[in-house]
């Protein structure tokens, strides 16, 4: 395993024998961890490839790390797309690390009628670049070979009035709604095969009624999450973990 990870941002240089990181990648390694010359190194992308190296030059503007090995890992199995729910201070942050830690391909932020965050322009965009950073450091902490692609944030009924409707895409929204049913039913894995998970998820004050309608109309299977009322970060890391379970079964099978 390596010692050190790093994630190979745009501002990168690269080639089969080494590669020089960005000036952010650069200072957090050599500044903040203090790695050292000789010291293993692993850096991502994002996209399912490793490279697997040592540090050979520790200037914080551009360390240079040296290519021993490089791995490319095959993205397998369903994927998963998360429709989240905006919510208020650190559990948006929480909700995304967890996501890209259990795994999600795709992350849809939405605006929503009962939603308390509706930020929009600068303030948006500066909070989309800190959720971007907060994805990639859960990706640098688990060693990822995937990073989640987030999504521009939009209300849940433009995303609604734009999204394709693709057979092979099972829809399921987390639901308080009477009528729900157990989310193990809706994935039982002898019945289940499919290429996407689509997960929506509410805010603290849930989906409105029109909402809720909305999904229906548009395919979404209401779903219920055990016995008791979750938060909306518990509800999101509930759902994706059990659904993790269902992928990577159907993923081993083929």
């Amino acid at each position: 395993m390596a010692g050190y990870r790093s994630f190979l941002f745009p501002g990168s240089e690269t080639n089969q024998d080494y590669i020089i990181l960005d000036a952010r990648e650069s200072h957090h390694l050599v500044r903040v961890l203090r790695a050292k010359i000789g010291e293993a190194i692993e850096v991502l992308d994002g996209r399912g490839t490793r490279y697997q190296g040592i540090l050979e030059m520790n200037n914080p503007k551009s360390a240079k790390v040296g290519i021993h090995n490089i791995e490319t890992v095959e993205n397998l199995g369903p994927r998963v797309r998360l429709v989240q729910a905006l919510s208020k201070g650190k559990a948006m942050d929480l909700i995304l690390k967890m996501a890209t830690e259990i795994g999600a391909s795709e992350i849809q932020p939405v605006f929503t009628d009962q939603g308390e965050v509706q930020i929009r322009g600068d303030r948006l965009k500066s909070k989309l670049e800190k959720w971007q950073v907060t994805m990639i450091e859960a990706c640098k902490q688990c060693g990822l070979p995937f990073l989640p692609e987030l999504k521009e944030a939009i209300s849940l009924r433009e995303w609604l009035k734009n999204r394709e409707n693709n057979p092979d895409v099972l829809s399921l929204v987390a639901s308080l709604e009477e009528g729900s049913r157990p989310l193990v039913q809706a994935l039982d894995s002898n019945r289940v095969s499919t290429s996407w998970f689509e997960v929506a998820i509410g805010p603290e004050g849930d989906f409105s009624r029109a909402e809720y309608q909305l999904l229906k109309n548009s395919g979404f299977r209401a779903v219920r999450l055990g016995a008791n009322v979750l938060r909306a970060e518990t509800a999101t890391a509930y759902m994706l973990a059990v659904i993790d379970q269902i992928r990577s079964t159907q993923s081993q099978a083929r």
